[in-house]
């Protein structure tokens, strides 16, 4: 099986699933919009009776005790099995403890928690404080501290098991954010040296690079066969619990 952790509904489901086809890819984790109030009811309903979609509810954790009945909805009603933490678009600090609700609630619905990671508010260290605290919850560490952090975002997650780090980093490298398809990203290839390959999930960031493109990319490092069939694919799987 190949998976995609993270693709965005601003596009269509059709153009997702076409982009996810060029790579081979199976299964995507879809989040909604990147908006200040995410339609993370008509994702379930979009998302609804697709065996190739899993879905993704980014919620606003300055809206209290509102912000965990719908996660609760989202998980129970909706039919969503994921939560996105955005705090660059909610801004509040990610280790604030207005998200403490929320990651109760994750870990007692038994779902995965994705974060954004990158300075300040995200930073990585921040991102370890509260995977410290649950350690029970599969936490997806997004853009692995990208751009300046990522030797941070290892350290982090070499501390905290629960961490994995995702691939969504083209559009942080300097050299390569114009040149996807030159694109060497080396930084991935030192987190798999140092995790281990089970510790490390692709993800596109769709629409802002085709799959295929970080697909490449990575393909590039020469990990081999056994890794990349647990980056592409079978890490996402288990910590999803797909069958």
């Amino acid at each position: 099986m190949r998976g995609d952790f993270e693709a965005y509904l601003n596009i269509s489901l059709d153009e997702i699933l076409a982009m996810e086809d060029e790579a081979g890819i199976d299964v995507v984790v879809v989040m909604p919009k990147t908006e200040i109030e995410p339609k993370n009811k008509e994702l379930g309903e979009l998302l609804r009776g697709n065996p190739r979609t899993i879905g993704c509810a980014l919620i606003n954790p300055h809206k209290g005790a509102s912000a965990v009945a719908e996660l609760k909805a989202a998980v129970t009603e909706w039919g969503l099995k994921g939560l996105k933490l955005m705090a660059v678009i909610h801004e509040y600090n990610v280790d604030d403890k207005i998200v403490l609700p929320l990651m109760q609630s994750a870990q007692e619905l038994g779902i995965i928690v994705s974060i954004h990671s990158g300075p300040d508010n995200c930073h990585p260290v921040r991102i370890g404080n509260i995977a410290s605290q649950f350690p029970e919850v599969p936490i997806v560490m997004d853009h692995m501290g990208f751009p300046d952090n990522v030797y941070d975002a290892i350290e982090v997650a070499e501390k905290n098991s629960n961490i994995y780090l995702g691939t969504t980093i083209l559009r942080f490298h300097r050299r390569w954010a114009d040149k996807p398809d030159e694109a060497i990203p080396i930084e991935v290839k030192e987190a798999v040296e140092r995790l281990g390959p089970e510790r490390v999930v692709f993800g596109s960031n769709l629409p802002e690079y085709r799959p295929l493109q970080v697909m490449r990319a990575i393909q590039r490092l020469e990990l081999g066969e056994e890794a990349e069939r647990l980056i592409f694919g079978e890490n996402l799987a288990r910590i999803y619990q797909l069958s």
